[in-house]
């Protein structure tokens, strides 16, 4: 499914690496709750933090990131990896699941 429908995403780091692009899923969080990340509670629901739910393929492990990496979509916006988390079903892992925040320049 992440082949047929998600964008094409890289990872980057500070010292210019970038991984060959893959396909992932970038969405917005609406949750009303502060379940997942700091947030502001807002009416609709929206967190204007600029905070994205994230789930991509297992051969690109978020996990073993540090804040130096930050994942790279279409449209040149950069997100820094808050938390990640393998899914696993039985002994394998089958997608990482991931919160990440659009970044600019200066958050490194």
């Amino acid at each position: 499914m992440l082949k047929k429908y998600g964008g094409s995403v890289y990872i980057s780091n500070e010292d210019g690496w970038n991984s060959p692009r893959f396909r992932a899923f970038i969405q917005p969080l609406r949750y009303k709750t502060k379940l997942y990340m700091e947030g502001e509670y807002t009416p609709i629901g929206i967190n204007p933090n600029d905070v994205y739910l994230y789930l991509g393929p297992c051969d690109h492990d978020l996990t073993k990131l540090d804040k130096t990496y930050r994942i790279n979509d279409i449209e040149n916006n950069k997100y820094m990896i808050d938390r990640a988390e393998r899914i696993m079903v039985k002994d394998t892992v089958i997608y990482i699941w991931a919160i990440i925040r659009k970044t600019t320049e200066g958050d490194l």
